[in-house]
């Protein structure tokens, strides 16, 4: 049985994380605007989780898993603008640089599923 690569779990982990912290921002706020927002995100998010359940058994990689450890900070900046989810534009602007690195390692994945 093939073992999932551990790169993509933890890009998909991410993805999930902050898609679950999206949903329970919405929840809680009363801004028509900011909640139409939200939700454009949480569906970007969405659609690059199911990229990703579809390269969890696809072979790892070098530069895939540096291409995965560099959404980290990213990670960790949206989360910070999710918190203060008010600032509306920091926070699109924290979305789009996460899935930028997002979609970089997807696209590697991708293209070292077809190469290997």
């Amino acid at each position: 049985m093939a073992n999932q690569n551990q790169s993509i779990v933890a890009l998909y982990t991410s993805l999930c994380d902050q898609q679950d912290a999206l949903s329970a921002a919405i929840q809680t706020t009363t801004d028509p605007k900011l909640a139409s927002t939200i939700s454009t995100e949480i569906d970007e998010i969405a659609h690059r989780i199911v990229l990703t359940q579809n390269l969890l058994f696809k072979q790892d990689s070098p530069q895939l898993t540096a291409s995965v450890n560099g959404i980290k900070t990213a990670s960790q900046s949206l989360t910070t603008a999710i918190a203060q989810i008010q600032n509306t534009i920091a926070f699109v602007n924290s979305v789009t640089t996460y899935l930028t690195y997002v979609d970089q390692a997807i696209d590697l994945a991708k293209t070292l599923a077809v190469s290997l």
